[in-house]
């Protein structure tokens, strides 16, 4: 009975632990980005090169006339792509997220410093913030994967199917979307070479 009651009160340290993992999915995403990124970039520098070996073969075909435009066009691509991914730094963001939840752990481990709210604020306003897709994706796996009962200082969180379904949608698109935009630039040159 006693333990209800408290479930319903639920846990005024839940949120450091809900935090810190929501961090851990967000580490473990930029991560992945950080290494597809240099994957798709050499590939896509790979492919260039083969482009601008064999493309005396195309100077016959219709775009014949324009293969050094092209090929201009494609490097001057993938250097602006270069540039981009690194503007945005995904391997420096993901070791921000894992110092914070490093972080977040170190306090929800220490009975005496968890207690005083404005270290977890102070440790929070160090770092970036997390998405509502990375919260989503914890909260999917803990709640509905792992079949978990989450606290924060509300109570219980819920994860029901409905919430769910939306986050396999969502994710869907994403994946979708990424694939579509990882594979442009293959369509594009399955173009040219179809039009020899």
């Amino acid at each position: 009975m006693k333990n209800k009651e408290e479930n319903q009160k639920g846990d005024q340290f839940g949120n450091i632990w809900i935090t810190s993992r929501t961090r851990m999915q967000s580490h473990a995403r930029y991560k992945r980005y950080d290494l597809l990124s240099h994957i798709v970039l050499t590939a896509y520098s790979v492919l260039l090169l083969g482009f601008s070996v064999f493309s005396h073969h195309l100077n016959g075909s219709q775009i014949g006339p324009y293969v050094s435009e092209i090929s201009i066009v494609l490097s001057l691509s993938v250097l602006c792509a270069s540039l981009v991914i690194w503007g945005l730094k995904f391997g420096k963001t993901a070791d921000e997220h894992r110092e914070c939840y490093l972080a977040l752990q170190r306090l929800y481990e220490d009975d005496d410093a968890r207690k005083d709210t404005s270290t977890y604020h102070q440790i929070l306003d160090r770092y970036p913030n997390q998405s509502d897709f990375d919260y989503e994706a914890m909260l999917y796996r803990n709640v509905w994967c792992q079949g978990k009962e989450l606290l924060d200082r509300s109570g219980v969180v819920s994860f029901g199917w409905w919430r769910a379904t939306k986050f396999q949608i969502v994710r869907s698109l994403r994946i979708i979307g990424a694939t579509f935009v990882l594979t442009l630039p293959l369509i594009f040159l399955a173009v040219l070479y179809a039009a020899e």
